[in-house]
């Protein structure tokens, strides 16, 4: 079996003991990496560490941090998941191996988890790469904290159980470049956007500028292409500016 070694993220958790059920729900399937982003209560919390029964261990390394961008600057591809529809730019997956073939072999990776009350905003869903909809009856789409994270454990475990690198094949890039260095394009792609008056008008700028991060969000930048583009945008605003000189 290939090693599976995926961060479990969960975006502003609200209840404690949901944290310590979703820490039991990583133990079950060898998941061990946990990082808590911005949670309700305080944090280390006895409620979480009572609920997640034999999976302590879990949090002696857990990881928290104020917001997602912060959290995700040291993967390099990122799985959303949500079980409502979302009006989004964004490549959606309701299969699981689907989803799961598109994940960069030999690369950190993570899969986030929001909210119990909300789930993920669109804000969020923005920040990764691709997003996994869990579907459920119509009768009853809500879905616990701990459940979902053990559903989709559960599913990547079973894939990479069954997992044969000669036969199945992955097509996103080996090479793609960690989300610190993706989002520091982005920053400054951005910037220069607004200085061009591209972004406009501006009551549309972020719907726009979500457009194109997606774009490129799909693309599986290395980090040498990252900084291939960086110099040719750098090299047209200056050959711009001269001109207007």
């Amino acid at each position: 079996m290939k090693k599976i070694n995926p961060c479990i993220i969960l975006v502003r958790p609200q209840l404690p003991e949901n944290i310590g059920l979703v820490a039991r729900a990583m133990d079950n399937c060898g998941l061990k990496d946990l990082i808590l982003v911005n949670p309700r209560e305080k944090w280390p919390n006895i409620k979480a560490l009572d609920s997640s029964a034999n999976s302590k261990s879990i949090f002696k390394k857990v990881k928290v941090y104020k917001k997602l961008e912060e959290a995700l600057s040291s993967f390099n591809y990122v799985i959303a998941t949500t079980n409502r529809k979302r009006f989004l730019h964004k490549p959606f997956f309701s299969n699981f191996n689907k989803c799961f073939k598109e994940i960069p072999l030999n690369k950190k990776f993570a899969l986030v988890f929001g909210p119990e009350n909300s789930g993920l905003s669109n804000d969020d869903l923005m920040l990764c790469d691709i997003i996994l909809r869990i579907e459920l009856s119509n009768t009853n789409t809500s879905l616990n904290l701990s459940h979902a994270v053990l559903l989709v454990s559960f599913k990547l475990r079973e894939y990479y159980l069954n997992f044969d690198s000669k036969v199945k094949k992955n097509y996103i890039n080996q090479n793609i470049a960690s989300k610190s260095e993706f989002y520091f394009f982005m920053q400054y792609l951005k910037q220069q956007l607004v200085e061009s008056n591209f972004l406009y008008p501006k009551n549309k700028s972020k719907s726009m500028f979500n457009n194109i991060q997606t774009m490129f969000l799909r693309a599986a930048l290395s980090k040498t292409e990252i900084q291939t583009l960086w110099g040719m945008i750098k090299n047209l605003r200056n050959t711009s500016k001269k001109k207007q000189i």
